[in-house]
């Protein structure tokens, strides 16, 4: 019996050990392969022995720094030391991660090893601690409203502590586009006045006061702040804070599918616009850049977007913040609002290992985001695409799935606008990605559809572009482009990925689109002479870049993707948030787009920088001092 039981237990561990080391078939060696990302193709070198893996590196990817980071280290090294596929994505960059892992089990494949095997080894963790401590203010979410709320509060003398869902900081901001709205007179007083843009302003002098409800009396200031510029004789490029709120009220009204009209608030919408510049100035004193003009981001309706010449914000704003002395929190979700005599007194979270996290606080900041990565919540809210699929993709990081949304809700903060989203006209067909191709602002953007023809004003608001482009074959669309954007950038990965296609004619360039090259070109000779005139005959484009007529040719295909989502928590002007009758809920303060009643049905482009800089910080401040 002794001997049986020796036996037995020497099966038993030749088991467990072929089991931890399925991979023993292996021809030695290195190999390489790749699989698609967030933005392109992610490259592995992978090298074997005959019984383990030796190493996994990441050697080649155009995904974004910051929130690629964590996946390229950890995933590579975790396949190594477990000698396991079971690896788990990054919470935040599963795009990424199921990339990496994708092409190193294609190399792993090559290798000759038994791939299915390697799933199988479970990746066994220690337990894990719970944590409980107490801060003055906590926010929940590691984004631009977050960080910005953040070092606000830790500015005005807070402890802070800051959780963020996903593996890295960033959210959405990370993946934007970093344009930033606001009317700059110093900047734009450098500019000159497009006469295109000049007939829009005296247009706005024929505008009904009547028809602008709360707005009126900004129209009103409008008129007299146009007719005194245009009789000043001034060649400089005009803007101002009231016509930003003209443009927001514009932009943002928009009739339901129910038939009812849902227009921005116009107490917050002030304090968005008057604040914006400081916003600008305040990302400037903690390191950040802005270039020297503005532009025209897609669907923003006035050349006052500016981008950062240092890169993306996030960076900067996390340097802030750890300089501030804010305790960040990686991979730390939160699960519910802690009430306590009637207030919000602080935030039950859980980390990825599952370990319980239950931090105390005064004040509570909700900057968690919107949830145009919830495709069905999107759906269940909708008023205002029709037909709204439930499974549509989103530009969005996975992470914005409304949290924040829901964790308010269940403590009776009211919603508002939760029936309108975004869709981003120029997403990846098929992942929603954004920055997977090529274009340059607003005005210099051709959209072309699959029988070559022109089909909408390129100016126009998101929602506009969005509609026009769904109601195209197949919904697919091409931006075209020609040397003037693309310069001298090596476009070869793109073209590999497919996002991207290149010729050096634009028959050439039809021929590879499938599309038919007499109506292209013809089309395109037809634009270049609007180009010429500044009158688009066709759809009223107001504003033009360059002709596109010099090689290389580049198209990009595009079509909408869930992008943003306008509704969300209501808040006051102090970011308070605001309950179902009306009243503050002590304690609890939101900021960016996990907000709604600021850009009602349809946010402009360029304006959600703006919003999280001015209510980040305006809840940072109140959150600290409790007002």
């Amino acid at each position: 019996m002794k001997n049986f039981k020796t036996l037995v237990a020497l099966v038993l561990c030749i088991a467990m050990m072929l089991t931890a080391c399925p991979v023993m078939a292996m021809t030695a060696g290195t190999y390489t392969a790749e699989a698609n990302g967030n933005n392109g193709p992610v490259k592995v070198s992978v090298t074997v022995d005959a019984d383990k893996i030796v190493d996994v590196t990441v050697v080649e990817h155009i995904e974004t720094p910051g929130l690629s980071d964590k996946p390229i280290a950890d995933i590579p090294a975790a396949i190594v030391e477990y000698q396991s596929l079971a690896v788990d994505a990054i919470a935040g960059a599963t795009r990424t991660s199921d990339a990496i892992l994708t092409a190193v089990e294609a190399a792993l494949v090559e290798a000759g090893a038994d791939v299915e095997a390697l799933k199988a080894v479970e990746i066994v963790k220690g337990p894990v601690a719970d944590v409980e401590a107490t801060y003055d203010v906590v926010v929940l979410g590691g984004g631009g409203a977050g960080l910005t709320a953040a070092i606000t509060a830790a500015q005005n003398g807070a402890k802070v502590a800051l959780l963020e869902k996903t593996a890295a900081l960033g959210g959405n901001t990370l993946i934007a586009g970093q344009g930033f709205n606001a009317a700059d007179p110093e900047r734009q007083s450098k500019m000159e006045m497009d006469p295109a843009l000049r007939k829009e302003l005296e247009s706005y002098l024929d505008l009904d006061p009547a028809e602008f409800g709360d707005f009126a009396d900004v129209l009103e200031t409008v008129k007299g702040q146009i007719k005194e510029y245009l009789n000043s004789g001034a060649t400089y490029l005009f803007d101002s804070v009231e016509l930003h709120m003209l443009h927001h009220y514009m932009g943002g009204k928009r009739e339901g599918l129910d038939g009812t009209t849902i227009t921005p608030d116009r107490a917050l919408t002030e304090v968005f616009a008057k604040n914006a510049l400081a916003g600008l100035e305040w990302v400037e004193s903690l390191g950040g850049g802005w270039s020297d003009t503005t532009s025209t981001i897609l669907g923003a309706m006035w050349p006052r977007s500016h981008g950062l010449s240092t890169g993306n914000v996030i960076p900067t704003l996390e340097t802030a913040a750890r300089n501030a002395g804010v305790e960040i929190m990686l991979s730390t979700a939160g699960k519910e609002l802690i009430v306590a005599d009637g207030k919000i007194a602080g935030v039950i979270a859980e980390t990825t290992e599952g370990g319980k996290v239950t931090l105390h606080a005064n004040s509570v900041v909700l900057a968690t985001g919107g949830f145009s990565a919830n495709a069905a919540m999107v759906a269940k809210y909708n008023n205002y695409w029709p037909g709204m699929s439930d499974t549509m993709a989103s530009t969005n990081a996975p992470s914005l799935s409304g949290d924040g949304i829901i964790m308010a809700e269940a403590v009776g903060a009211d919603l508002v606008g939760m029936g309108y989203a975004q869709l981003m006209p120029s997403s990846h067909p098929v992942d929603g990605s954004l920055f997977s191709g090529v274009w340059g602002s607003a005005e210099t953007q051709v959209f072309v559809n699959k029988e070559g023809k022109r089909y909408v004003n390129e100016y126009a608001e998101r929602d506009v572009l969005s509609k026009a482009a769904l109601e195209q074959t197949d919904g697919i669309f091409y931006i075209i482009c020609d040397k003037d954007i693309v310069g001298n950038r090596d476009l070869s990965a793109m073209e590999a990925a497919g996002n991207v296609v290149l010729a050096d004619s634009l028959e050439e360039l039809a021929n590879k689109l499938g599309i038919p090259a007499d109506t292209f070109i013809a089309e395109m000779e037809r634009y270049n002479t609007f180009v010429e005139t500044k009158v688009d005959e066709d759809f009223g484009k107001p504003l033009f870049g360059e002709k596109i007529d010099e090689a290389p040719f580049c198209a990009t295909p595009r079509s909408p993707a869930l992008h943003h989502t306008m509704g969300g928590v209501k808040i006051d002007t102090e970011a308070h948030v605001i309950n179902t009758n009306g009243e503050v809920i002590s304690g609890l303060y939101a900021a960016g787009e996990v907000c709604g009643g600021i850009h009602a049905g349809n946010r402009l482009g360029g304006n959600a920088m703006t919003d999280f800089l001015v209510f980040g910080r305006i809840a940072g401040e109140n959150a600290a001092k409790g007002e």
